[in-house]
């Protein structure tokens, strides 16, 4: 019998650092019928983004599973506090921080639940549309220098992007949203380091569709471009089967 749905998921740090700054986890839950995928990417110029990152995804995890007794969407929220708590009042790092996505999913329900703090994201795709569901919490700062607008060599305002809410942070904003989703469709969870390279999530959903195995079409994806990822880079991808199917 077909399995209600397939995911798969990568990660691989940048090819000049030395320590992967993202994690990803994600697991069926057999005691309730549920899947959980996350993707955290931890804050570079913030202290041990790597350690951030997995703080962040074990945490919330464990903390998933003990409310079992819960709504999906409380236990999310209550992951969410305690993996917010674990970077902001850990007792040897401070000021961790890290963006990170989550879905969790009642298998063979129409709807699941998600979370986005960062600039992590999650797409939606149904047939040939692609939707990014989520707002990148981030804003462009243009850079100074003795007090003027710094520039390149052509003249042109020097800016980088920085995240405005992120676990660790003590102001960090958590809201759980639910989105209907339909056999067939095809949730991507995706650090910046991945869907930064033009064109990816759309080459994602091709692949999947004509391939039919998530696992197939996204290591293919991930080879085409892995020499083009210019951070570390991070992809969790779930398929809901294209006919219902009870799990």
């Amino acid at each position: 019998m077909e399995k209600a749905f397939q995911i798969h998921g990568i990660t691989e740090k940048y090819r000049e650092k030395s320590r992967n700054g993202d994690h990803i986890l994600y697991r069926e839950i057999e005691q309730g019928g549920i899947v959980l995928a996350l993707v955290a990417d931890g804050v570079s110029n913030s202290p041990c983004d790597w350690l951030a990152s997995r703080i962040a995804c074990e945490t919330f995890f464990n903390s998933f599973l003990e409310g079992s007794s819960y709504s999906i969407e409380d236990r999310m929220c209550s992951a969410a506090e305690e993996a917010n708590r674990a970077l902001l009042y850990h007792g040897e790092i401070q000021k961790m921080l890290c963006a990170f996505a989550a879905v969790g999913w009642n298998i063979g329900s129409d709807r699941f639940c998600f979370l986005n703090i960062g600039d992590t994201r999650i797409y939606h795709t149904h047939d040939l549309i692609v939707e990014q569901i989520t707002e990148d919490d981030a804003d462009i700062i243009f850079l100074k220098r003795d007090g003027k607008m710094a520039t390149d060599s052509h003249g042109h305002p020097l800016s980088r992007r920085v995240i405005t809410n992120a676990f660790g942070a003590s102001d960090c904003k958590i809201e759980i949203e639910q989105k209907l989703w339909f056999p067939g469709d095809i949730l991507v969870l995706s650090s910046d380091g991945f869907y930064n390279s033009y064109g990816i999530i759309e080459d994602i959903r091709s692949a999947v569709l004509e391939q039919q195995n998530v696992r197939q079409a996204l290591s293919g994806i991930w080879i085409e471009n892995m020499e083009m990822f210019e951070d570390d880079a991070s992809v969790v991808v779930m398929k809901r089967a294209k006919r219902s199917v009870i799990p």
